[in-house]
């Protein structure tokens, strides 16, 4: 069972139970492509923007903290060998360059410095712990507070635009517990078509907003309890990762429950290790306890085993959705 919930994990399972399975349960982590990439990259070069004085915060300052960001992470791990060719890598980043100058056609970072940039929020909601990064705070010329998201896809039709606040009205939840403030508006930015959609809220909003993430809350839990994550289809699977091991779209699809089973006892084995941890010498822990008769190198031990098992397991499958993804 998951300790903690960010509105993107809660997001996922409202749209496909399944989907937040493979990910979260199953733990099947999509690797980064070429568009989450793009998206990591322009939202640094925009923090970055702001470390700038106003007077220098211009497209080809913008262009070349896109350039240095991409520097920074192009050798990590999860980027390594992303493009195929010196080609393909250019012209991806001349497509993150033009949603670039999009933002500063549509905002001039000159006029404004923000209250705050990529701030952590959290807060406790009974038994569920929300967590979650805020791309940006700023304030108005009233001096309310406004929640800011950089989108680097397309927005939708504006008849369409409220359901894609509900992870920024969680924040706004979240950051008024935090600063007993209200905040007056969300502003979504939309990079890809140069479009800013915005919603005034209020004091029910946040009450909705809360009685949703409890609802999803309260599913989730369901769903671990009975082992029960329902494939959704929705207007989305074409773009997921996991839709090679759908059972929607595979009647053949491999089975990850040895996968969940393995996490699940990895977790628990990871809890006794954390409970032996607490004490400096293993002669002050009490027999009469559950952990009074474990042996901390054998949970290691057993640890190790399993994740070598869950390994194995996750290489055949994750060797299936690269095939099915290249293909």
């Amino acid at each position: 069972m998951i300790k903690n919930l960010s509105p993107s994990r809660a997001s996922q399972f409202k749209t496909c139970p399944k989907q937040f399975k493979f990910s979260n349960v199953d733990k099947l982590k999509e690797p980064t492509n070429e568009v989450q990439a793009k998206g990591t990259t322009v939202h640094q070069a925009l923090e970055d923007l702001f470390d700038l004085p106003k007077e220098e915060r211009n497209t080809e300052k913008l262009h070349n903290l896109f350039r240095d960001a991409w520097t920074k992470v192009r050798g990590t791990d999860e980027h390594h060998n992303l493009f195929s060719s010196v080609d393909e890598e250019r012209e991806w980043g001349v497509d993150g360059l033009k949603l670039l100058n999009n933002y500063m056609s549509i905002e001039d970072p000159t006029s404004f410095d923000p209250l705050e940039r990529e701030r952590w929020v959290r807060g406790s909601i009974d038994d569920l712990n929300l967590r979650g990064i805020l791309d940006r705070m700023d304030r108005n010329q009233k001096g309310e507070l406004i929640i800011v998201d950089y989108k680097s896809g397309k927005a939708p039709m504006a008849k369409y635009k409220e359901p894609r606040f509900f992870a920024l009205k969680l924040y706004a939840m979240l950051i008024k517990d935090e600063l007993g403030e209200m905040p007056a508006e969300l502003k979504l930015i939309y990079l890809k078509n140069s479009t800013i959609h915005t919603l005034k809220i209020t004091e029910q909003d946040l009450i909705d907003a809360k009685n949703e993430i409890i609802e999803i809350w309260e599913n989730i839990k369901k769903a671990y309890e009975n082992n029960d994550f329902p494939a959704v289809k929705n207007n989305l699977c074409d773009w997921c990762y996991y839709k090679p091991i759908c059972p929607v779209f595979n009647k053949n699809a491999p089975s990850t429950e040895e996968l969940r089973v393995i996490n699940e006892t990895i977790s628990d084995l990871q809890e006794e290790v954390e409970a032996l941890d607490m004490f400096k010498d293993d002669k002050d822990i009490p027999k009469e306890s559950p952990i009074g008769s474990k042996d901390r190198n054998e949970i290691q031990n057993k640890i190790g085993e399993l994740e070598n098992q869950k390994n194995d397991i996750q290489s055949e499958i994750e060797k299936l959705l690269r095939e099915q993804a290249s293909s």
